[in-house]
């Protein structure tokens, strides 16, 4: 029964590392069909985040289950806390990959402003670069990398700010209204994208170390 019970969250846990790398290629999609104005890929990336639902309402019931009928304590119960909250970060992060997909099938033009658009790739490729060392944190259980990824997050953090700066000093003549809201949209996306890998990370350090207060 134990062996069982072993198997199952250690099963769990894989899953987590699972939908992970779900959301960074929904990421990773998502920005090459904006860059590129490729409607079909965007689409693709929409249906596929139902993918990500279904494994996240999975992990959560599975997750749930064994807490009521195992009644974990110590470790395991930190890990199930941290397994579900971070399915929820990661589950938003989906999302936002989404809406990014969205802005991408509409094909407004966010990437062709020449002022912003090597900000744009580069707020993206940071963003995604931070979920997956988030999510390398929580496969290997690296409680150092883990808590390296905060001072990573406050540099997406400035390079977000400038990209707002950029987008503040258009001309009207560069761009129009709707396109230029759209691109703050999609960089705010991209920001919270990261925000969401930091959320993980801590995840891993609330079940390695129990600080309750990385949990807020």
């Amino acid at each position: 029964m134990r062996e069982r019970y072993r198997r199952e969250l250690d099963s769990v846990d894989q899953d987590v590392v699972r939908m992970g790398a779900l959301v960074e290629q929904a990421i990773e999609q998502a920005t090459i069909a904006l860059i590129e104005s490729d409607a079909t890929l965007a689409l693709r990336v929409m249906e596929a985040d139902n993918d990500i639902d279904d494994l996240y309402v999975g992990i959560e019931k599975r997750a749930l289950s064994i807490l009521a009928k195992q009644a974990p304590v110590a470790g395991d119960l930190r890990l199930i806390v941290a397994i579900l909250r971070a399915t929820h970060d990661l589950e938003r992060a989906g999302d936002l990959a989404y809406n990014v997909a969205k802005v991408a099938a509409k094909q407004v033009p966010v990437a062709r402003i020449k002022a912003i658009s090597g900000l744009l790739v580069e707020l993206s490729a940071e963003s995604r670069s931070l979920l997956s060392k988030a999510i390398d944190a929580w496969a290997e259980k690296d409680v150092i990398l883990a808590r390296s990824l905060q001072d990573f997050d406050d540099d997406i953090d400035e390079l977000h700010k400038r990209f707002y700066r950029e987008i503040f000093a258009l001309k009207q003549d560069e761009t129009s209204f709707e396109t230029a809201m759209n691109a703050a949209l999609v960089g705010r996306w991209f920001e919270r994208i990261a925000d969401h890998g930091v959320n993980v990370a801590e995840g891993v350090q609330f079940y390695i170390t129990g600080q309750e207060e990385l949990l807020g």
